[in-house]
């Protein structure tokens, strides 16, 4: 599920309705003296039935001084993609590009197009084309609902990264992604399944089945390094630094993809190291659902 795991994990760029009423999705108190976060995991897909959030998530935004997001997608006009060196295509052996080509007649995507785009971009192809077929939408995820009601509020918002910062970590990957593209294809049967499981787990802010999911997503040591770790103490290193936001007496709603706040080196618990106060205020259930590999 590596391809799923970058998707929910990265992009802020771009869910079959599964009814669950109030849900509970995780999110922390995190204060340092006159600084106070409210912590929310996010998923960057979703649908209605993730609506509506908590009241205390919202009341907290409407009184806030600000909310901070992974990237601030408002103003992409400026980003570039540079050349790629490789397509998928080349990349590809025999078996996968027939696997490939299966899969694109079925998602009703054009094969020549995905053989002459870089692996990553085909593996996000597929990825979003079957998200969107299973009913989740990227303006249904937490982040971008988030987002919306900020800016309508006139809140300020802060990235603690950059849309192209996020473009240039995908499009650097070895051999074009193609890591991420052959596991789309290899666990392209179990997508399904594994979203909408994902979906009721974050609903009931089930820690111990999202940590079974991230089990089930592990990259590679390098990519899990780029895309995970390295990110996540970034932005444990900014949200401590008070020349990142400009009131440190305030409080911020900070939403961030779920995978960043559980599994080692997470955001939370860097936070903690760094002399914030945590405290859990959603209240966990088990979700029932199961993850089928």
């Amino acid at each position: 599920m590596r391809t799923l795991s970058i998707f929910l994990t990265l992009f802020t760029i771009q869910l079959s309705t599964i009814q669950l009423a109030n849900a509970e999705p995780l999110y922390w108190s995190a204060q340092k003296g006159a600084l106070k976060l409210m912590i929310v995991g996010s998923i960057h897909v979703g649908d209605v039935s993730m609506y509506p959030l908590p009241a205390e998530i919202t009341d907290t935004l409407a009184q806030s001084n600000g909310l901070i997001v992974e990237a601030d997608i408002r103003n992409n006009s400026s980003l570039t993609f540079p050349k790629h060196q490789t397509t998928t295509e080349q990349e590809l052996n025999s078996h996968q590009r027939k696997e490939l080509a299966g899969i694109a007649s079925l998602l009703n995507l054009n094969i020549d197009e995905l053989f002459r785009m870089p692996p990553w971009s085909s593996a996000l192809a597929i990825q979003m084309r079957q998200l969107e077929y299973l009913g989740y939408k990227a303006q249904d995820g937490v982040d971008m609902w988030l987002l919306m009601q900020a800016a309508r509020q006139g809140k300020p918002i802060y990235g603690l990264e950059t849309t192209q910062f996020q473009i240039n970590l995908l499009t650097s990957q070895p051999q074009g992604g193609k890591e991420l593209l052959v596991s789309a294809l290899e666990e392209f049967d179990h997508s399904e399944n594994a979203m909408n499981c994902l979906i009721k787990s974050w609903k009931s802010g089930d820690i111990n089945k999202l940590n079974e999911f991230a089990q089930l997503t592990e990259m590679s040591a390098e990519l899990e390094q780029r895309f995970l770790f390295d990110r996540n103490h970034d932005w444990a290193k900014k949200l401590s630094d008070r020349q990142f936001l400009p009131k440190q007496r305030g409080e911020y709603v900070v939403v961030v993809g779920t995978l960043h706040l559980i599994g080692p080196d997470n955001l939370i618990n860097l936070l903690q190291s760094k002399g914030f106060s945590i405290r859990q205020l959603s209240k966990s259930t088990a979700a029932n659902c199961e993850f089928k590999y």
